[in-house]
């Protein structure tokens, strides 16, 4: 039929109708890596977690290697409500995309790389959960300490329990597991890279924790503080781990040594005296109470500074949230009651003072008046923009014990007239209202084992509409681990500044 149309029409017009060509589809790459190297895991909770999760408030159990933590799964294992099974490594398990089309599929359904991950992750748990019979699930992979707040925005509901064990203790372990691949100076190394993983999510997420020394002396006492915090009743048969058999599992699932096979819970080696501790050790070892206070200088992470450590960056809903701890900064002491000036009868007890207990200095006029008490220092963070010292932004900074938290609109940080790109210096401040002395520390992040964060770690960035055209800000590290945060304009964005 067309053939034809366009005949008569070639032949009274010189035209013919032919099909509009498809427009072109831009190709998709296929699914990249979950981690990308030089970036974050791009990871997110389920938007709708009745649907996107079968598994209902996992437990992790959060700690080092060489902590006990087959023990405790097999002592939890033995609750008739619980199933504690062998290391299960599911943050391992990723997903591919074979084809474009995949990919694109996917994205209609508004699934991302991660988001499959985290379908087939808990999948195999609730699996798992199902064919025990039982409807708690507990994992304690160790490196799961690395992963916790992947874990956690897989799963909003998990329950976290972090087992604490003496560092020095872990350590030679440690190296008595293989003293043939390790050196007892490397053990201690690698214990303090698990045990400051630990660290940082016993910080930042809640939980209940546990001492594998507890475990081992009043196991009966351990168990039914966990027992509480799962909302679950205490099974006297939990000690009795040995009459339930477990083959032996390949190394890399879980200790299944003599101890274990045992069947019955057995002293923890003694402590190490103070000066036996690595001094590699002895800083995370003071922060767990095994030792009253870091030894020595050298002990102090921070190399005895201080500083302003930033532990998280929130960048979304026009702010950015920076969360941290001040290290090296004493605590202020809390402000000294302050006596009125004057008294209002209705909030002054009828009763009359006793005089054995009444301070004249507070009664007599002619007394000098009281010294004002002493003020917390008032914290504040300080945006300041590089090169040009006069564009300088406060924030009111939230201080709870050595935690700070402050959030900076991003909006303030694009403002006509500040010439692209930019950036913008982040310090923490504080003085008193009577002082003029201030504190000025560099917001940075070096207590970790991260390195070249500036590769590593990337944020997102928030848009700004101006003028001209859309200015991007986002958070980043400098090449000193400091935390600054560029104006660009959107198509320079690849180019943060260094």
């Amino acid at each position: 039929m067309l053939r034809q149309l366009n005949k008569a029409l070639g032949r009274l017009t010189g035209l013919q109708i032919r099909r509009a060509p498809r427009p072109h589809r831009k190709k998709t790459k296929a699914a990249a890596p979950a981690v990308r190297p030089g970036r974050r895991p791009d990871y997110r909770p389920p938007p709708n977690p009745l649907v996107d999760r079968l598994l209902r408030q996992p437990v992790f159990l959060i700690t080092p290697v060489r902590s006990g933590a087959t023990l405790l799964r097999m002592l939890l294992g033995g609750h008739s409500r619980v199933h504690a099974p062998h290391e299960l490594h599911v943050r391992r398990l990723e997903v591919t995309a074979g084809t474009d089309l995949a990919v694109e599929a996917m994205s209609e359904l508004d699934l991302h790389r991660t988001d499959l991950e985290h379908l087939l992750w808990d999948r195999v748990l609730h699996r798992e959960l199902v064919r025990s019979g039982k409807d708690v699930l507990v994992e304690k992979t160790p490196n799961n300490a690395f992963a916790y707040q992947r874990i956690a925005a897989c799963w909003p509901d998990a329950r976290f329990v972090f087992l604490l064990r003496h560092p020095a203790s872990i350590a030679q372990s440690w190296y008595e597991a293989d003293p043939s691949k390790r050196t007892p100076e490397e053990a201690a190394l690698q214990a303090l890279h698990y045990t400051r993983a630990t660290e940082r999510a016993r910080r930042e997420l809640p939980g209940h924790l546990v001492r594998y020394e507890d475990l081992t002396t009043d196991p009966e006492s351990v168990l039914r503080s966990i027992c509480d915090f799962l909302d679950l009743a205490y099974e006297p048969g939990m000690l009795d781990y040995g009459a339930r058999e477990e083959g032996e599992l390949p190394k890399g699932l879980g200790d299944w040594k003599e101890k274990i096979r045992s069947g019955r819970v057995q002293e923890a080696r003694a402590l190490p005296e103070p000066e036996e501790v690595p001094e590699a050790l002895r800083e995370i070892s003071a922060a767990w109470g095994y030792l009253e206070s870091p030894a020595a200088p050298a002990a102090d992470a921070t190399g005895g500074e201080t500083r302003a450590e930033v532990t998280e960056v929130w960048p979304r809903d026009g702010l950015i949230r920076i969360v941290g701890r001040l290290h090296g900064v004493p605590a202020a002491p809390d402000p000294a009651p302050q006596h009125p000036a004057t008294t209002d009868p209705a909030t002054t007890d009828s009763a009359a003072p006793d005089p054995a207990t009444t301070d004249p200095a507070t009664t007599d006029p002619a007394a000098p008046a009281l010294a004002a008490p002493a003020r917390a220092p008032l914290w504040r963070l300080a945006v300041t923009l590089t090169g040009s010292p006069e564009h300088r932004l406060d924030y009111p900074a939230t201080l709870h014990g050595e935690t700070f938290e402050v959030s900076v609109p991003v909006a303030d940080l694009a403002p006509s007239g500040v010439a692209l790109p930019a950036k913008w210096d982040l310090h923490l401040t504080a003085g008193t209202n009577a002082d003029t002395r201030h504190v000025r520390l560099q917001a940075t992040r070096i207590l970790d084992d991260i390195e070249q964060k500036k590769n590593i770690v990337v944020y997102p960035a928030q848009s700004v509409p101006s003028d001209a055209d859309t200015i991007q800000v986002k958070p980043y590290y400098t090449v000193r681990n400091n935390l600054s945060i560029a104006c660009q304009l959107r198509d320079d964005l690849s180019r943060t500044i260094s």
